[in-house]
């Protein structure tokens, strides 16, 4: 067994338990603000894809890089608070996710 990973793991996924109640309201209601990120992320990966894509795709790309952009960026000065909360509320879960990784990584035997 891996102690260091062990308890880094139990302290994490502790600390995220804590953290998620602490901000239960938070994290109930990032669902709220999670539109705005990822539309971002598929905004910005579809701009990418106009840019190193060889294809005859690239207008195609590049509508969908100004609409997912548009509504994102829109949707970001729209509901701020909403955006903010999904990212004070999906902390503790990534640390809930993280500890159990880390929880398990370090039960597993080395060899």
């Amino acid at each position: 067994m891996r102690m260091g990973h062990f308890f880094a793991g139990i302290t994490a996924f502790g600390l995220g338990l804590f953290l998620a109640y602490m901000y239960s309201p938070l994290v109930v209601m990032f669902v709220k603000g999670a539109g705005q990120p990822v539309l971002i992320i598929l905004g910005a990966l579809a701009l990418l894809s106009v840019i190193f894509d060889r294809t005859s795709h690239k207008k195609v790309s590049l509508g969908a890089a100004v609409v997912f952009l548009a509504i994102g960026g829109y949707g970001f000065y729209d509901e701020y608070i909403a955006t903010m909360d999904f990212i004070y509320g999906c902390f503790p879960v990534l640390m809930v996710i993280g500890g159990l990784m880390a929880v398990a990584h370090g039960i597993k035997s080395q060899t």
